[in-house]
């Protein structure tokens, strides 16, 4: 059984760092096998909105996508997504972001246009259909209007990622 601290917090108050709550359940009877923290592989990952879309000059299937991420300018990224249109609130990778497994995101040029980060999948956030119910598993994750509000938000707040699972 997985049990979310944040979740527990709802009814009792726990005050008690990670490990010595493991320790503290394993005393009481409860085994715990190990404790995993939602998100802690996850840096400069926010929610954005596309803002307009172009095609590659020098692809058929690449897009040119200007994104809203609160910021003062609208950050350019090129993407090979099919599934990602005009309004849909993705996760972004920002310059210099980290995934789950290490992967560093950079700027960078895809066949000659300026790219300043990436649209990012549930698999590249770690979560799965069971994380996200409804949402499909394949492309980039779109996100639902209510996240409209959170435009430049850390991924993890707006997708409460900052959790210990027990």
């Amino acid at each position: 059984m997985n049990l979310s601290r944040k979740w527990l917090n709802e009814f009792v108050t726990i005050t008690a760092s990670d490990r010595d709550f493991a320790e503290a359940m394993t005393l009481s009877g409860s085994k715990v096998e190990g404790t995993e923290d939602l998100g802690a592989e996850i840096s400069n990952i926010v929610v954005g909105q596309i803002v307009s879309m172009e095609r590659h000059p020098d692809s058929d299937h690449m897009w040119i996508c200007q994104i809203n991420i609160g910021e003062a300018e609208p950050v350019q990224i090129v993407t090979g997504a099919w599934n990602v249109h005009v309004g849909d609130m993705v996760p972004v990778a920002k310059h210099k972001s980290t995934l789950p497994g290490g992967i560093t995101i950079e700027k960078g040029k895809l066949r000659g246009v300026p790219s300043n980060g990436m649209l990012c999948s549930m698999g590249e956030l770690n979560l799965t259909e069971h994380d996200m119910p409804g949402k499909e598993a394949d492309g980039i994750l779109i996100l639902d209007e209510e996240y409209a509000d959170k435009i430049g938000m850390d991924i993890r707040d707006a997708l409460m990622l900052r959790d210990t699972v027990v």
